[in-house]
């Protein structure tokens, strides 16, 4: 009667020592190294799926490119603060307590060697004997200069400021476009990765259907047993078909997340309305592409180019400066007529001045003219430049516009390029059954579908790219991400009336 309670208490024995084992051991595992678990492959971010505008406006906010040209902006706008105090005058105070010895003599310090910087001034009598004994000594001064007339030069300066200004906003307005259309194309790509996938896997499906049936007819002995082996190889291809899809669509997820600067994240996309052509393309007349950012980034360098141009001529011209000091000076030198304030440590005596300077940079000239020079030189590399923009535009939207009307005429044709595979695969399916055709007419018909399919996915895309690529020769991508809501919308219309 004993035996079971004996048992009982023997299984709490056990358990009571495994729990103090394991209390021992996380006892003894304080303020070591634990194992962590393995996450180097696990995402960082769950897994969001973007629609193209999203993707867009996330590179707009995040892409770091568009971060350093705004900084920039932003630098230049303080460039312009900068020259708008140059009207101010400059006012100074200086404060000055020394112990210094008494000893002078005759003397004079040329101001064009370097020991004028280095040796103080010294005034006062000369001495008859040297001392190393020091006095107190102060010097308090407050000094006024004004630039009175500048012939120009302050506000050439301004004016220079501001074409900086202009430059580095029309650099930022640039990289924008630049970014978002970067975006678009990665974003793109990663949509005909996706379909192709899709394509493979229905290839892929119709590759492995043929197997079972080509193994069904074998086992009946309606067909020679080497067609097992030969839609096995078949198949095998077909699946790493898919594994290379499979590839080069994670591939183009990455590269979408770098352009739309998450790189670190892992994302997804929705495909829709990208895989069907639009009905309705409008917005994109012929405009003027001068008002594209690119090439106002380079009328921009030319008139920043031409406003250094003015500043240069502006420096060569006469100056007018009002000054004005006032200024005390004090010791305890016994030599002193004047009595000592606070023992030296106060001024005795006070001065003051007022008066004009007026300057002229005479042989200024001679520099001044090798820097005009190399400005108006940089101008015209700038008109160059803005030409060679011009021609690269009026190229390239040209390009868009033949892309345009191509692609759509491809993108009509490739639906019944697909219907016209998918019909073909059915008969030779059946004439397979039946024993009219070998296995190589089946798997080139499995194929031709597949690549069917490919090829109309493409070609949808491809109406987009162009549609893409006229947006960006008119500097806007809103007509292009209009277009896109405007196909959501249809599609969101259907699913409705369904």
């Amino acid at each position: 009667m004993f035996a079971p309670a004996s048992a009982k208490n023997l299984k709490s024995i056990f358990l009571a020592l495994f729990l103090g084992l394991q209390f021992c051991a996380g006892a003894l595992a304080a303020g070591r190294e634990v194992e962590v678990p393995d996450v180097q492959f696990q995402p960082i971010q769950p897994t969001h799926a973007l629609t193209i505008k999203d993707a867009v406006e996330i590179a707009l906010r995040n892409y770091p490119e568009i971060s350093a040209k705004v900084f920039k902006l932003r630098a230049a706008k303080a460039n312009v603060k900068l020259a708008k105090t140059q009207y101010l005058p400059n006012l100074n105070l200086d404060l000055q307590e020394s112990y210094i010895t008494p000893n002078r003599i005759s003397s004079a310090v040329m101001n064009n060697v370097s020991g004028f910087d280095t040796v103080p001034v010294n005034s006062g009598p000369n001495n008859s004997s040297s001392t190393g004994r020091g006095n107190v000594n102060n010097l308090d001064g407050l000094n006024f200069n004004w630039l009175l007339i500048d012939q120009g030069l302050r506000h050439a300066n301004d004016d220079y400021a501001y074409a900086d200004t202009r430059t580095a906003r029309a650099d930022v307005n640039l990289t924008k476009l630049d970014v978002a259309f970067e975006t678009s194309e990665a974003f793109l790509d990663a949509v005909l990765r996706k379909q192709v996938i899709i394509s493979t896997t229905a290839a892929v499906e119709h590759m492995e259907a043929a197997n079972l049936r080509a193994r069904t007819l074998v086992s009946q002995g309606l067909r020679p047993g080497v067609d097992t082996a030969d839609w096995d190889y078949e198949v095998a291809k077909s699946r790493i078909a898919l594994i290379k899809a499979e590839r080069d669509r994670r591939l183009s997820l990455v590269d979408l997340a770098e352009k739309a600067g998450i790189a670190s994240s892992d994302i997804e996309i929705v495909s829709e309305p990208l895989i069907r052509r639009p009905t309705n393309i409008s917005g994109f007349s012929s405009g003027d592409l001068t008002s594209h950012p690119m090439a106002l980034l380079k009328s921009a360098e030319i008139d920043r180019w031409r406003a250094k141009q003015k500043v240069l001529d502006k420096a060569y011209r006469p100056h007018l400066w009002l000054n004005a000091s006032v200024w005390g000076l004090g010791g305890n030198d016994k030599s002193n007529v004047i009595k000592p304030v606070l023992s030296g440590f106060a001024p005795q005596v006070y001065d003051y001045m007022v008066g004009l300077t007026y300057s002229f940079p005479f042989m200024e000239y001679f520099p001044l003219k090798a820097q005009k020079e190399m400005a108006r030189n940089n101008e015209l590399a700038a008109k160059s430049d803005f030409d060679l923009a011009m021609q690269v535009l009026e190229k390239k939207d040209a390009r868009a516009r033949i892309e345009l009307e191509q692609s759509r005429k491809i993108a009509e044709q490739t639906p019944i390029l697909v219907d016209a595979a998918r019909v073909r695969e059915i008969k030779v399916i059946k004439r397979y059954s039946t024993g009219l055709t070998n296995m190589v007419s089946l798997a080139e018909a499995e194929k031709a579908l597949a690549s069917a399919q490919v090829e109309d996915a493409q070609a949808q895309v491809e109406v987009w790219r162009a549609i893409l690529h006229l947006a960006y020769i008119q500097g806007d991508l809103k007509p292009f991400l209009q277009i896109v809501t405007i196909a959501e919308g249809d599609m969101t219309s259907q699913s409705a009336g369904r």
